[in-house]
């Protein structure tokens, strides 16, 4: 193949550039939004009495550190005990506690981090509390709101279209040009270099403005600085920190294998690593929510990769076919004829499995043919199909049409400079195409999903003897439920049952069963609130109709609240952060010692920050875990009989007068103030408050309210006693004496 004897102007950057960010142009990570699922009180309930604990329940695990819940009254002054926290047993679950709270309208305003996509949400809702005009209620609504950023559609944007330019460009030069090219006709080498340094370093600018716009949003604002600990927090704590992490340090390696390993083995080593780089992106998406992720990530990552082998190879088609131009009108015509057959066969292998992992990913996150018109995630999904369908088209062109032409011409003397051209126009317009799509993607990521899970109530139904029972457990979660259990005989309300009970055992735990008597409420419905399902275990609840005259009968239902794929232990992504700092710290040695030529420069830009790296990765290893559930002391005394006698006698003393006999706040003095005293029959449910604080109240007394200090009036031992006392005072009977969480 004859060269041309003149040297071209080589391509410029800015070229190279363009194509570089037009590159993500088919890949579509799928991403969500932790959304409010369910919350306790729901929004606009009217209740009858202050309520003890806000439950929020979210559709996606969130952050402890970076999710708060406020409740505020008609005034605006926070009226809750700022003790907001994440169940370690199940992150979806966001509880805090309020104080005893007059009649009057109250708005719950929160505001929480997804640990899997990073991306934040907020809202508010109302709920009122004791004689309350309908109009006041209505007045406050609910709503919840998702931030659109464009600095963090442009991180996406860039980071998706970088890795797909890193990878596929990998894939192109080995499978496509390395094989037809002219050997030593074409500087190409340094092409590829030149644009593999391009795209690292877009994938670092990206990652960088992807973690300072992540740490701003965290907080509730735009962007963080690099100085400010909550950018800290969210790289060394959190689970998106150790994404980005692995990251940097997988980008770290190519960056060593592509600028400074020659042949074909490092290129293959380098997409090897490209395909982890690929993970960290769909391990951080919404596929690793679902409640069996194993396919969805897989459907996920496979959706990346052949986009970066389609989109990311086209891209250096268009350069080689730019720097093709160097030879004489017969060596392009047969550079382009035997490039485009090896090309097309990636490219319709891929587009085949685009359009399966797209479908998959669409029907999970879609769920509805109303939901692809009328929700914003649906209509930019539409978009981005629209503009895809064309670049299909085009595609499909150059492989049924311009392929065999090209073909053809090889064999004409001279070669076709007319078609190379028209060839070279076409795929640059499926590279125009992609930018249209890649800003689709760069929204499409930022922007919840159209189908967003509702979270059912447990229970279910059951035929015993001559009735038909249905239980229906709300929110269904630890903690506190409202169990409602509807009974029929011969299909008409069993409103005459003498008694219509719930026992409650656990299938793992070695504690007792517990029981509770439903309220009739009418038209056959029975119903209880409390904390009976207190820890996350596999259930028995067994329903049991008592009537005077016919036997007692017996259904037993199921109810399984082990988290699926959770652990009863907080994730130490510290620990696993360490590790990655460390790893990052080697990477980075690795890859840039060779890349300085004077050995004194390696000490102090290579050496010296890699060890800096070590260090702090060394001190997160092995410093100690600081865990706790809040500040308050551990109860020191057990509580026997001993302890339960002398509480309920110092109960008796000081507390019957405000919180009465029961603990209610129904006694004699209690009945005139409001708010009224704290209801100690649900303050006292385990799991609501530790036995620190509330042993620190009885200590200090509660700010904003009559109740006093008794930490000058009874000893320490004696306000030990009461705490255990009190204890036994829970709704339900299920509270005995226990130790802090």
């Amino acid at each position: 193949m004859s060269r041309m004897t003149s040297r071209k102007q080589p391509i410029r950057p800015y070229l190279v550039l363009l194509l570089l960010l037009l590159a993500a142009g088919a890949a579509r990570p799928v991403l969500a939004h932790a959304n409010l699922a369910q919350s306790t009180p729901p929004a606009n309930a009217v209740l009858a009495r202050s309520p003890v604990q806000l439950e929020l329940i979210f559709t996606e695990p969130v952050e402890a550190s970076f999710s708060r819940v406020e409740v505020l009254n008609s005034q605006g002054v926070r009226v809750d005990n700022d003790d907001a926290r994440v169940d370690a047993a199940d992150p979806t679950r966001l509880t805090a506690t309020v104080r005893s709270l007059p009649d009057g309208v109250y708005t719950v305003s929160w505001r929480v981090l997804s640990t899997l996509d990073g991306h934040t949400t907020a809202g508010i809702y109302p709920f009122a509390v004791g004689n309350v005009a309908a109009a006041d209620l209505a007045a406050a609504q609910a709503s919840t709101s998702v931030s659109f950023s464009p600095l963090e559609a442009l991180a996406r944007w860039l980071t998706y279209a970088t890795m797909l330019m890193l990878v596929g460009g990998v894939l192109f030069v080995v499978q496509v040009w390395q094989p037809v090219a002219p050997a030593g006709a074409l500087p190409d080498k340094v092409l590829w270099r030149r644009m593999a340094k391009i795209a690292l370093a877009g994938l670092l600018l990206a990652s960088v403005i992807w973690l300072l716009v992540q740490a701003g949003q965290a907080t509730g604002r735009v962007l963080a600085f690099p100085w400010e600990p909550e950018l800290w927090r969210v790289l060394l704590t959190t689970r998106f920190g150790a994404l980005w992490l692995a990251r940097i340090g997988l980008t770290l390696l190519l960056l060593r294998l592509l600028l400074t390993g020659p042949g074909r083995r490092a290129l293959w080593l380098a997409f090897g690593v490209g395909l982890l780089l690929l993970l960290t992106v769909s391990l951080g998406s919404h596929a690793a929510a679902e409640p069996e992720p194993a396919l969805p990530l897989l459907a996920d990552w496979l959706h990346l990769l052949v986009a970066a082998v389609w989109v990311g190879g086209l891209a250096h088609f268009v350069a080689g076919m730019i720097l093709g131009r160097q030879l004489d009108p017969a060596g392009r015509t047969r550079l382009a004829a035997q490039l485009i057959p090896r090309f097309s066969a990636l490219a319709l292998v891929s587009v085949a499995v685009l359009v399966l992992t797209g479908v998959y990913a669409s029907l999970l996150h879609v769920g509805s043919w109303a939901a692809l018109t009328t929700t914003l995630y649906g209509q930019t999904l539409l978009i981005k199909v629209t503009i895809f369908l064309p670049l299909v088209i085009l595609g499909a062109v150059n492989l049924l049409s311009t392929g065999p032409q090209m073909k053809r011409a090889t064999s004409a003397t001279g070669g076709d400079s007319w078609l190379v051209t028209r060839f070279r126009q076409l795929i640059t317009s499926e590279v125009t195409l992609a930018a249209a799509v890649v800003l689709s993607v760069g929204v499409l990521t930022t922007l919840p999903p159209a189908a967003s899970p509702e979270l059912a109530p447990l229970g279910g139904k059951a035929q015993v003897d001559d009735l038909a029972v249905t239980l229906a457990i709300t929110p269904g979660r630890v903690g506190i439920n409202s169990f409602l259990v509807t009974v029929t005989a011969d299909g008409q309300p069993l409103n005459d049952a003498r008694a219509v009970e719930l026992r409650f055992t656990p299938a793992q735990a070695d504690l007792p069963p517990s029981e509770a008597q439903l309220t009739a409420q009418g038209d056959g419905q029975y119903s209880i609130d409390g904390a009976f399902l207190s820890l996350p275990d596999a259930w028995q609840v067994q329903v049991v109709v008592r009537r005077s005259a016919a036997f007692d009968s017996f259904a037993n239902f199921d109810v399984d609240l082990t988290p699926a794929g959770v652990t009863t232990q907080r994730f130490p992504w510290a620990r696993v952060i360490a590790g990655l700092l460390l790893l990052v710290a080697l990477s980075f040695l690795w890859a840039l010692w060779p890349l300085v030529a004077s050995p004194a420069r390696r000490v102090g830009l290579v050496g010296v920050p890699a060890g800096g790296l070590a260090l702090v990765g060394l001190f997160l290893l092995f410093q100690a875990p600081t865990i706790a559930a809040d500040n308050f002391p551990l109860n020191p005394v057990p509580p026997n009989a001993e302890s339960l006698a002398a509480g309920a006698a110092l109960y008796a003393e000081n507390c019957v007068p405000c919180h009465g006999v029961t603990g209610a706040g129904d006694g004699p003095v209690g009945r005139t103030l409001n708010p009224p005293p704290a209801d100690l029959t649900q303050h006292t449910v385990p799991g609501i408050h530790s036995d620190g604080r509330l042993y620190d109240w009885i200590t200090n007394g509660f700010a904003d309210s009559v109740m006093p200090a008794f930490g000058d009036q009874l000893s320490d031992e004696q306000r030990w006693h009461l705490v255990n006392y009190i204890r036994t005072l829970a709704t339900g009977g299920e509270a005995s004496a226990r130790g802090d969480e």
